[in-house]
């Protein structure tokens, strides 16, 4: 039973993906735009996205470790 339930899941989730690049390039070849002034705009998206998740990257690790850093104390300190 479970494994049916998975391989729904799995189904859904390539067909919202697959939906997704296909709209994506629906857009692409419909735009008013030309494939210069489009590439040139992909690229500052990429490049501002790949800046937005380096920084959500970084602040997580910081995060982890402070919350790791924290675990460590009280795992090393004697129980009262």
């Amino acid at each position: 039973m479970e494994e049916q339930g998975g391989s729904a899941v799995r189904a859904i989730a390539l067909l919202v993906i697959g939906g997704a690049v296909l709209g994506a390039a629906a857009g692409l070849i419909y735009a008013p735009k030309t494939g210069r002034e489009n590439r040139k705009e992909l690229t500052q998206y990429a490049n501002k996205v790949r800046k937005e998740v380096a920084g959500v990257a970084h602040r997580t690790k910081a995060s982890f470790e402070v919350a790791f850093e924290k675990g460590r104390a009280l795992l090393e300190s004697p129980s009262a």
